[in-house]
């Protein structure tokens, strides 16, 4: 008889593969607002256009990618289910 219950070993790494999720969301988020800070200095403008662009473009493609992962996540646990 199987045992039904996740093992710990894969609880765990679902943990290490939010963490990393985690991560990668700042890195992607920082990366993005330091090109518009740096876009906005180069072409000394008076309002923040590229900074604000830029980073709203980090936050909607980070969290584009975690809903992704997510997503392919909860379809690994289905089909390890059946």
């Amino acid at each position: 008889m199987k045992n039904k219950q996740p093992s710990l070993k894969r609880k765990a790494n679902k943990y290490v593969k939010f963490s990393s999720l985690g991560i990668q969301m700042g890195l992607i988020i920082y990366s993005f607002t330091w090109g518009g800070m740096f876009l906005d200095e180069r072409y000394e403008m008076s309002t923040p256009w590229f900074t604000v662009a830029l980073s709203l473009t980090g936050v909607i493609g980070s969290l584009t990618l975690i809903i992704r992962e997510v997503i392919k996540m909860n379809k690994d646990d289905d089909s390890e289910k059946v």
